[in-house]
């Protein structure tokens, strides 16, 4: 044990030793503290994992230690070992001390330094938020505006403040990572300073956000309006100077002549229309003012739109009250001036223009030539052309001016990088598309203005103002084309900018990809095929990144054409270098990274190598695995021969594989010298692996081979042995077998003894040989294979049960030969011997005479004659051995012999029963004697006693001690012993009488008669004397039992007082005066006392009085304690057991600081708690300090009753003082941790559950809408947005389930509280995000149908464009080629029949799928599909072909044995089956039905018989019928499916989830080793009980699904899983039962447990209700074996308290199932319905069973409860007895007690005769 304990310490030192030399070096490995904030953090978790190592490997250092010391103390070590291992302590002890020192010194700093920067950071980050404040503020305080300018000043400044927001964003996200140490130093305040300092902060810069946003939106809302309104103001106050000057310049007196006139009234009609148009833009001017002034609120602002407004209204009031003014002066003049006829003409041309819409005011001042006068027709004719003119110049302006607002649109300002310009290209597109039929009316107006000019010269009249007017058109109208021209070029060129912007961003997403991938690369692995893989990703990207190599300089091309053409945007140069060095420098690093794989793929080995490597490993591998073989035993010799033939072949093949291994050796070392460190390194290690297993093979081969070649040899000389050993004993049986000689042949039994003599001999020389080959078979059966190590054991047995065989014949045939001659010897001295006996027996006991004069004489003769008498009966069974030896004797003796020995033996036989009878006679005289006088002798004892009492009563009366009672008390007891009848005397005369008479004794008699009758005279004479002299002495003795019962009443009247006193906690310190007076009273008595004890001492008579006198000073001790009691203080008791109150009730409320929620509210209830005792611990200290100094003072000075008791009190006070505030303080700390987890989980987890509430209302809003959503895209984006969110908010989730295991950590026992919400977390998030990825699922699959449609239908459109070509063309072709056309055609035709096909019943498979919006878009498509198809096809087709009836028929079958599945299916109705819930459900049957329909129109139309065509009919619209009802059930059964799909995943994974534990527990289970662990078994139990909610969870959401409509889908899953459950149960049960089976006290529970954890979640599926029904009789049969178990089965008052648990359990167990049954019942109706009549049948029976067991188990149960009852009642009747006793008994003491103190009194005698009654 020295040895191994050793051992076993240098084992655990070197390891421990190992593990400093690596924590030192990891420690140094940290290097320096870097001055990053990240870097520091990233040392600093780096340094707390060390930490945690450091703590975890402490215990071990601990271990070594005390293994060191325990080894040291032992003393079994010598000196230098001691030295040794106290050197090797002081090394870890200063090793691990410095280590621990260096490591905290090290978290000392990184703590200081991390939490200096990240001060530091909080500081810069507080003066940036000042700052910023100050900014926000001052901008806030100045206005907006005034004006535009300043305003997009102000938005500038705004985007310097965004971009240092989102600076400073970096800083504020390390923030939010903050590393916060709390140590004792720092408490708990400095942690919540801290956290308010970054809430604080994070409040403000959450502020700051908000208003950066928010000012933000407002500025960009306040830029928007303003320049609408800036651009509305300057076209209305360019149009509204236009008018003014239009107005002004109409004359309206001074007319020259009358067209003058004319053309002023035209153009104030003109006026006045363009007047009423332009009202509607002056009240939009004044809603964009109120709505930008709502915006803005600057008074300034206000005063100058104000003033804008209010200068236009009174401009145009200004402007309609001239125009009125202008109207009525120039109307008046045309009333005086104009004939009737030129009224009629002016009021039609008022007319004409007052009509017109639009015109532009710049036109409204041409003049028209006045008509001549004297040629109406020719007026007519001008009018109209005129009219013409104007019409078409008019509506040219028109269309130029709106078309001139699109084309100077702001948004042809700037350039862009990316947007939609399509509505804007639109608009210039309309306009360049009318353009044309515009030229076309330019070129009329023209002809028209050439006319009227030409007419007018004619005419003679002024055609200025047509042609200035028409000159003005064209004009207007190149301008118009030039920037329509240029407005075309410039979207042209923002098209090209946003396609260059476009591949731009496709190449950079392209150099993001690969640079991530690149990014993602783990480092050059070691094997080569992981290499070459690498290598070949790489050079794929390399090659990838050089094909864009192309597109990159298409790109610079297009920028620098870009560049060329036009003055471009400045950001393109830019935008455009940044982009190539970053592809260049992406394309550098792959490249950099393909160059480095290709060096570590070079410097790899050959293949050569491989080869010969794998070929040596499966070498040694093949011979590890035959060496594995046990080849090194004992076995058959021609085997083993084989084996070693083997093994020499092994060494032989070792020699030939040695080449390979120095190939390999040779190849490491050269590839060490040209590959990397660690690439070398792991060949290295790889070789040095394979020379270690080597060595080792061949050093096991030849050991292999040696012992194999010993055991060999050791086996033939084993073999050759036995073979001998058993030769010799076949010779020898033979011998042993031979017959013996008679008894009587003495000379034939001695030469046998002498041959059997020899044989024993011999057996002892050989045996030494037998042991030899015994301990070579036991060595080589130790190592012989099992087979033949049996058979050497059998070898070897049968060998030594034969070698045994022959000593046991051996020796027994020595003895049977040695005994028969002695016997035969001893016979007849064994006769002669008996003879002699009962002669001297007679001659020594018989024939002499005796006389007795003495008792011993007398005694000697009875005692000689007793012996005599058993010596006689002793030999009788010598005489029975001896004739029955005899009898043997002649029986197997001659005849000869046998009278001679018959007669000896008879003479014998009689002599000895006349000795007996002889014996008896005498020993019985001798004996009535000897009780004679021993009858004689017990009278004189008897009287003797008396005199002796007499004698010693009368010397105890010769100096009486005591008082008058105790004189008294002997002069009774002397009368009483002198009242003794003479009834003794008068036996004693008459025995001695009769003795004498008979001679016996008669002297001894004589002599002690005498002597006794002058003894009786002589006491009795002396006791009359001492009657009286006691007479006399009792008086004198009551003179001084008065004096010490004065005394005996002081005492006791002060003793009461000092009592009342103490009663009433009265001090001397109170009542002085009596305490002196009590004090000398004491000092008084004390001293009487002594006084009368010296005069008393000495004298004979003086005991009782020194007695008294002692009772007296004993009463006076106990009065002096009392008060010194009573000088003790009253108040101290009272102290002491409130500061043992305070503590107890403290001690009280501990236990509910225990951890009993993790809710913030109960566990800050708790810690209040834990306050108010700390504070109570705290006030009550003084005071126990207080009372457990005075308390020993006390103690010190007696003033107690029992110091002792005070003492341990005070001790324990103080104890319980110390312990309470330890466990408070630590409940202290545990609630505080636990409050701070707490928090922060439910922060956490209320953040996470609002996420999961908003997105599952969101997808629930989503999915709720009927078919498919109309913005597909928007819908995919935001499921795309959702699943990237559901990645962050992974990390939120384990973040939050970290604080779980930390709270976990704290509560100790009761983890299941955090359990509890982590599950239920866990649970929501599944939910949400299954649903969340189904829904995003369900949108891609319905993406990509829709993307394959379209392919589909776009694969066909061009065949059907090229047929409609052919068969134009063949119109037109001859008939022989218009046949091959059409035979071409057709065979087109039938193969693009099914791809149509297709196309329909996929579109209509999404149209009744998808819903509306997905019918709208593909209806069109398909019904123009269809038409077209079905004309191209009518148009191939050509005449009718006859139909066999075989065909018909194959028809019907076909539709027929598809009306079928469609009629089951339709039965099925809405309820849900498991494939209802695929993702990828199709309608499998929707092509047949098609195809079907398909195939019966073909033949109604193929088929002539009109009534056939009807049966067709009738039976494809029955087909059609059906097929529609199925959709519509499917279509509800997938709504249904889409609604449940949650809880309908959820329930399948927490099943799949289950059933993988059933699994692993099974495996656990499984894999345990025989024995099975005990506690294994239990955590094994305690995780199947665990999950025992689990399955009560999945029964519920069963039950919820198949309420909803999913029971067949639900219903295999759940039997599989409670099958397996319960096959789980029963297997766990039968090692649970094996287990408790050996331990008796527990064995009840075994069955209870089982039962307990039974939940019922009854159903309505009639499979799971019946299995509920069994495993509900399951159950009551364990109880039922419960209440049949031995503990219930013992005796009435046997284990009354494990009978009472048993019930207590059972009642439990009964009043839980009584719910479960009261369920079943109520659920039987429901599961009949539903059950199938054979299933119907199953449930009646087992229902009928369960209710005979239910009865049966209760009644069992209320027949044992009542048994138990009774034993109660009777035990409890016995207990009450047993205590009256008990208390009688200690009563009955007392009282003796008290009677032993004080006999003489009154109550003594009563309680005497109390206790005789």
């Amino acid at each position: 044990m020295e040895e191994v304990d050793l051992d076993s310490y240098q084992t655990a030192l070197e390891e421990v030793l190992t593990w400093l030399l690596s924590a030192e070096d990891s420690l140094q490995a940290q290097g320096d503290i870097s001055n990053d904030v990240e870097e520091v953090k990233e040392q600093f978790h780096t340094h707390e994992g060390f930490m945690m190592e450091l703590t975890a490997h402490q215990g071990r250092v601990g271990n070594v230690l005390q293994v060191g010391g325990q080894l040291i103390t032992a003393g079994k070590l010598s000196e230098d070992e001691e030295n040794e291992i106290q050197e090797q302590m002081n090394l870890l002890n200063s090793r691990w001390e410095n280590l621990r020192v260096a490591s905290m010194e090290k978290q000392s700093n990184l703590h200081k330094i991390l939490m200096d920067l990240q001060n530091q950071q909080l500081t810069q980050l507080t003066e940036w938020l000042a700052k910023t404040e100050e900014r926000t503020k001052k901008v806030e305080s100045e206005p907006l505006g005034p004006d535009l300018e300043d305003l997009k000043r102000q938005i500038e400044e705004h985007k310097a403040l965004q971009e240092d927001l989102e600076q400073e964003q970096v800083k504020v996200n390390c923030l939010t990572h903050m590393v916060v140490v709390v140590d004792e130093s720092s408490g708990d305040k400095a942690t919540a300073a801290l956290e308010e300092q970054l809430q604080h902060l994070g409040d403000r810069w959450a502020a700051i956000c908000r208003w950066t946003e928010d000012r933000w939106v407002l500025l960009q809302d306040i830029l928007r309006k303003w320049q609408l309104f800036a651009e509305e103001q300057c076209l209305f106050d360019a149009w509204l100077t236009e008018k003014e000057d239009a107005v002004n310049s109409v004359h309206t007196t001074g007319f020259k002549d009358q067209n003058e006139m004319l053309t002023n009234l035209r153009t104030l009609a003109i006026l006045k229309g363009d007047l009423e148009m332009k009202r509607q833009t002056l009240n939009k001017l004044n809603s964009l003012s109120q709505e930008l002034l709502a915006a803005i609120k600057n008074k300034t602002v206000a005063q100058k739109l104000e003033g804008w407004l209010e200068n236009f209204a009174q401009r145009w009031d200004n402007l309609v009250q001239k125009m009125e003014s202008s109207s009525k002066q120039i109307s008046q003049a045309v009333t005086t001036t104009q004939t009737s006829l030129t009224q009629t003409t002016v009021m039609e041309t008022v007319t004409m223009v007052t009509t017109r819409e639009q015109i532009l005011v710049k036109h409204a001042k041409e003049e028209l030539p006045p008509p001549p006068p004297h040629k109406k027709r020719q007026l007519v004719v001008d009018s109209e052309s005129r009219k013409r003119f104007d019409a078409d110049t008019t509506e040219l302006h028109s269309w130029m001016t709106r078309s001139e607002v699109v084309l100077q649109s702001p948004e042809f300002a700037i350039y862009r990088k990316e947007g939609n310009l399509s509505e804007l290209q639109e608009k210039v597109n309309a306009i360049d598309r009318e353009k044309p039929e515009k030229y076309r009316k330019l070129q009329d107006a023209s002809r028209s203005a050439e006319a009227l000019v030409e007419q007018m010269v004619n005419e003679g009249l002024n055609a200025d103002n047509i042609k200035q007017a028409s000159e003005q058109l064209k004009s207007r109208w190149m301008e118009f084309c030039q920037l329509l021209s240029e407005r075309l070029a410039w979207l042209e060129y923002q098209n090209n900018i946003i396609a260059f912007y476009s591949k731009l961003q496709q190449l950079e997403q392209t150099a993001i990809t690969a640079e991530n991938w690149l990014k993602a690369q783990p480092t050059p692995a070691a094997d080569p095929a992981t290499v070459k893989t690498q290598l070949e990703k790489c050079k794929d990207q390399v090659i990838h990144l050089s094909i864009l190599q192309p597109q990159i300089d298409q790109l610079k091309v297009q920028s620098k054409a870009l560049k060329e053409k036009e003055q471009g945007p400045m950001f393109l140069d830019a935008d455009l270098v940044a982009f190539t060095n970053h592809f260049q420098q992406v394309f550098t690093d792959i490249k950099a990274r393909e160059k480095q794989l290709q060096t570590v793929f070079d410097s790899m080995p050959p293949a050569q190598y491989k080869e010969t490597l794998s070929t040596i490993l499966l070498w040694i591998q093949q011979s590890e695995a035959k060496l594995s073989i046990p080849q090194v035993t004992v076995t058959e010799y021609e085997i083993m021969e084989q084996r070693l033939r083997e093994l020499k072949a092994l060494q032989s093949s070792l020699q030939e594989q040695q080449k390979g291994l120095n190939y390999l050796s040779t190849t490491v070392e050269e590839m060490s010298k040209k590959a990397p460190a660690e690439v070398s390194q792991k060949y290295r290690s790889e070789i040095e692996g394979i020379l270690g297993r080597w060595k080792k093979l061949s050093a096991q081969l030849v050991e292999n081979c040696q012992k194999l070649e010993e055991m060999m040899t050791k086996l033939q000389q084993f073999q050759n042995d036995t073979k001998t050993l058993k030769k010799w004993m076949a010779e020898v049986d033979v011998f042993l077998k031979e017959e013996w000689p008679a008894l009587g042949d003495s000379e034939a039994l001695e030469k046998q003894l002498e041959q059997c003599t020899a044989l024993v001999n011999d057996i002892q020389t050989i045996q030494p040989s037998l042991n030899g080959v015994n301990e070579v078979g036991k060595k080589m059966r130790n190592e012989a294979e099992p087979e033949f190590a049996s058979r050497i054991q059998t070898e070897l047995k049968e060998l030594n049960a034969q070698w045994e065989h022959i000593c046991q014949q051996a020796f027994a045939k020595k003895a049977a030969l040695k005994g028969g001659l002695d016997k035969t010897v001893s016979l007849r001295k064994d006769l002669s011997e008996m003879h002699e006996w009962i002669t001297q027996a007679e001659e020594e006991y018989l024939e002499r005479d005796f006389e007795y004069k003495t008792p011993d004489e007398l005694q000697k003769a009875v005692e000689e004659l007793k012996r005599a008498k058993e010596e006689a009966a002793q030999k009788e069974v010598k005489v029975k051995l001896l004739t029955d030896s005899v009898n043997n004797f002649i029986a197997r003796a001659p005849p000869a012999a046998h009278e001679a020995l018959k007669k000896e033996l008879d003479v014998l036989i009689t002599n000895y029963q006349r000795l007996c009878s002889r014996l008896n006679g005498k020993c019985k005289t001798l004996e009535e004697v000897w009780a004679c006088w021993q009858e004689l002798l017990s009278y004189l004892d008897a009287e003797n006693k008396w005199l002796n009492q007499m004698e010693s009563k009368l010397r105890a009366t010769e100096n009486v001690q005591g008082g008058a009672e105790e004189i008294s008390e002997a002069l009774d007891s002397l009368e009483n012993l002198m009242q003794h009848p003479e009834d003794n005397r008068n036996q004693i005369r008459e025995l001695a009488q009769t003795l004498t008479d008979g001679g016996v004794l008669d002297e001894l008699i004589n002599e002690k008669l005498e002597k006794f009758n002058t003894r009786w005279e002589e006491l009795q004479q002396e006791a009359v004397r001492r009657q009286k002299a006691l007479e006399q002495s009792i008086q004198s003795a009551q003179e001084i039992d008065k004096t010490l019962r004065l005394i005996q009443e002081s005492l006791s009247f002060v003793d009461r007082q000092l009592t009342a006193y103490i009663a009433d906690r009265v001090d001397a310190a109170q009542v002085p005066q009596e305490a002196q007076k009590i004090q000398s009273d004491l000092a008084s008595h004390e001293m009487s006392l002594e006084e009368m004890k010296k005069r008393n001492r000495g004298k004979d008579a003086a005991k009782r009085v020194l007695s008294q006198i002692d009772v007296a000073q004993k009463k006076l001790q106990d009065v002096s304690v009392k008060f010194r009691l009573f000088q003790k203080p009253a108040n101290f008791e009272q102290r002491l057991q409130e500061c043992k109150r305070i503590l107890d009730e403290v001690k009280l409320q501990v236990p509910k600081l225990e951890m009993r929620s993790v809710e913030q509210e109960v566990v800050q209830s708790q810690l209040d708690h834990c306050m108010k005792l700390y504070k109570s611990l705290s006030e009550v200290k003084s005071e126990v300090e207080t009372v457990i100094k005075t308390g020993r003072q006390i103690v010190q000075k007696q003033q107690t009753e029992n110091p002792k008791e005070l003492d341990e009190r005070l001790t324990a006070l103080k104890l319980q003082y110390n312990e309470l505030g330890a466990r408070v303080t630590e409940k202290k700390q545990e609630l505080e941790k636990c409050l701070k987890l707490s928090r922060k989980l439910r922060k956490e987890m209320n953040a996470l559950t609002e996420w999961l509430a908003v997105t599952d209302a969101e997808l629930t809003k989503r999915s709720s809408v009927e078919g498919m959503p109309s913005d597909l895209d928007a819908e995919v984006a935001w499921g795309k947005a959702t699943q990237k969110e559901i990645e962050k908010r992974q990390l939120h989730l384990k973040s939050i389930t970290d604080l779980g295991e930390g709270l976990r950590t704290v509560l100790k026992g009761k983890e299941s509280l955090v359990d509890d919400k982590l599950s239920l977390l866990n649970s929501n998030w599944i939910a949400v995000t299954s649903r969340a990825e189904e829904w995003f699922n369900l949108l891609l699959e319905y993406q990509k149908h829709m993307e394959t449609f379209d392919q589909n239908v776009a694969n066909i459109t061009p065949w059907m464009y090229r047929a409609e070509i052919l068969l134009d063309e063949s119109e037109k072709q001859k008939p022989q080629q218009k046949e091959e056309v059409l035979k071409r055609l057709k065979a087109e035709l039938n193969d693009m029949h099914p791809k149509v096909d297709f196309v329909r019943d996929q579109a209509v498979d999404l149209m009744t799928n998808c819903g509306d919006h997905c019918r709208k878009v593909i209806e069109p498509k398909l019904s123009e599909l269809n038409h077209r198809f079905a004309a191209i096809s009518q148009r191939i087709k050509s005449g009718k072909v006859f139909i066999p009836l075989k065909e018909l028929e194959q028809f019907n079958f076909d539709i027929q044995k598809l009306l079928e599945p469609l009629e089951a299916e339709i039965q099925q109705g809405v309820n849900l089956k498991e494939e209802d819930f695929h993702k990828d459900m199709t309608e499998d049957n929707e092509t047949t039905v098609k195809e079907l329909l398909e195939r019966g129109d073909t033949l109604q139309q193929r088929i002539t018989d009109e009534r056939k065509r009807e049966e067709i009919k009738i039976k494809q619209q029955l087909l059609q019928t059906k097929h529609n009802a199925l959709k519509d059930l499917r279509s509800q059964r997938r709504k249904k499916a889409l609604e449940i799909s949650p809880h309908w995943y959820q329930y399948k994974r927490q099943a799949d989830d289950l059933m993988k534990c059933l699994d692993d527990i099974e495996k656990k289970l499984a894999s345990l080793p025989e024995p099975k662990d005990e506690q294994k078994l239990k955590e094994i139990d305690g995780e199947l009980e665990k999950k025992k909610e689990e399955l009560n969870a999945v029964h519920r959401q069963a039950e919820r699904l198949s309420k909803d409509g999913a029971a067949k889908a639900v219903e295999p899953t759940l039997i599989q899983l409670s099958k397996r459950w319960r096959d789980i149960e029963s297997k766990f049960a039968q090692f649970r039962r094996l287990n408790y089976a050996q331990i008796q006290t527990v064995y009840e529970e075994t069955t209870v447990v089982m039962t307990e954890g039974m939940t019922m979640e009854t159903t309505y599926m009639p499979s799971a209700y019946l299995a509920e029904i069994l495993r509900l009789l399951k159950a009551l049969s364990e109880v039922e074996d419960h209440l049949n178990s031995p503990a219930l089965q013992v005796k009435n008052y046997e284990d009354l308290y494990k009978q009472e648990e048993c019930l207590k359990n059972v009642k439990d167990s009964l009043g839980r199932f009584s719910g479960q049954i009261e369920v079943i019942r109520s659920k039987k109706t429901s599961a009949l319905q539903s059950a199938t009549p054979g299933e119907a049948g199953k449930i009646q029976e087992k229902l009928s069973q369960l209710n005979f067991q239910w009865e049966k188990v209760n009644k069992m149960y209320r027949d044992r409860q009542a048994r138990f009852d009774r034993s109660v009642e009777k035990w409890r009747l016995f207990h009450h007895d047993m205590k009256s006793f008990s208390q009688w008994l200690t009563e009955t003491e007392q009282n003796l007690a008290r009677t032993q103190i004080h006999p003489g009194d009154l109550a003594s005698a009563e309680t005497k005769q109390y206790l005789k009654l």
